[in-house]
């Protein structure tokens, strides 16, 4: 796998900023649950807000190569931004660039593009997150629709002003651009998670907010399609983050093995931590390799069964190398002393966010027509 010139410079310029400006302050971010909106600003003028936007509406126009690289980079240093990426240019961002009117476009992309605003994708509900059977209701209107129920778990809810909601209709599911500002939307307090700690996630309420005809995303009932091709880009995303994390752990782990001594010589010349550390290569090596090519083929066809494959797999690896990274650090693994302790608790985030693994593989059971 070759990256082109302009890949390595991204690559280079992204790699030089997480560990510059990201990495001194990722652990009081993650301990503070800090929504880092500094950081988002600076990386806003490097074009990370909006990657796969055109040039016409303010982007960066990068390829889906180059939105991994990013993604990697940065979630190296801390996996609550890689969350905040992937939700703002794969959810919020690609939905409108793809499905949205051309008055849509113009008004929100140029935003969204320069980080001016921050977007967030509201699926998630406590019941049942099957898209089929979302209580989130758009009931039709003269001039709309009045939405009403509430989202869970909804990453840069905290900061947010733009998101894209999901709500069954009579004619189906529909997605709708819904404003912070709007009257009826109330921002919960933050949830207290595990991991990603700092990607600001919250629960979303909706209380008959009107929503007009220009604020309907495609044609009000084709919020399958419009979930579908926005999860398929967003789990690429997903990949890359959790490869992201899994290198960082290994990166640490690699480091510390050769300076922890015991019985008289470092701990990476016995077999057992050797044998960790070669998985641990082999796993990032492989998921890397597949999210990588799945992204190459997102421009080409479809991509689907590709993009869940490699989501799976990279959220696999990071499990382990997180995993892996805490036992060679031992009891100091334990600790919020070092970083691996965070990178195992954001490794499962990748896991389980929007489709967990598990149902991840039932769709690729479906793709494979296992099922009468």
């Amino acid at each position: 796998m070759e990256l082109t010139q302009e890949q390595h410079l991204i690559q280079d310029m992204m790699r030089k900023f997480a560990s510059t400006e990201l990495a001194p302050i990722a652990s009081e971010l993650d301990k503070d649950a800090l929504f880092p909106q500094e950081i988002l600003k600076k990386i806003s003028e490097l074009g990370c807000t909006g990657i796969l936007i055109p040039e016409e509406y303010m982007g960066a126009s990068l390829d889906p190569v180059s939105y991994c690289i990013i993604i990697e980079e940065l979630s190296k240093a801390l996996g609550s931004i890689g969350t905040i990426l992937i939700v703002h240019n794969g959810l919020v961002s690609y939905p409108i660039l793809k499905y949205g009117q051309e008055t849509q476009k113009e008004q929100w992309l140029k935003l969204l593009a320069v980080g001016e605003i921050i977007g967030a994708f509201a699926f998630t509900e406590y019941e049942d997150s099957e898209i089929s059977k979302l209580k989130t209701f758009a009931k039709r209107t003269d001039n709309g629709y009045i939405i009403s129920g509430k989202k869970n778990f909804v990453p840069n809810a905290d900061v947010a002003q733009l998101f894209i909601v999901f709500a069954s209709t009579d004619e189906g599911v529909g997605a709708f651009i819904v404003e912070r500002a709007q009257k009826g939307v109330k921002i919960l307090d933050p949830s207290y998670t595990m991991g990603m700690r700092a990607s600001g996630i919250c629960d979303l309420e909706l209380n008959e907010v009107q929503i007009t005809e220009d604020k309907v995303l495609g044609n009000g009932k084709d919020g399958l399609n419009i979930f579908q091709d926005a999860l398929a880009l967003a789990n690429i995303g997903i990949g890359a983050q959790a490869i992201g994390i899994a290198q960082a752990s290994f990166d640490e782990a690699l480091k510390y093995s050769r300076e922890r001594h015991q019985f008289g010589r470092p701990i990476c010349e016995f077999h057992l931590v050797q044998n960790m550390l070669v998985e641990m290569k082999m796993k990032i090596d492989s998921s890397r390799l597949l999210v990588y090519e799945s992204a190459r083929n997102s421009e080409k066809s479809d991509f689907h069964l590709q993009s869940s494959i490699a989501k799976v797999h990279a959220g696999r690896s990071a499990m382990y190398a997180g995993e892996k990274a805490v036992q060679i650090f031992g009891g100091y693994g334990y600790t919020k002393d070092y970083p691996v302790e965070r990178y195992f608790r954001d490794a499962k985030f990748t896991q389980t966010w929007l489709i967990p693994s598990d149902f991840e593989k039932l769709k690729i059971a479906n793709f494979l027509e296992l099922n009468s």
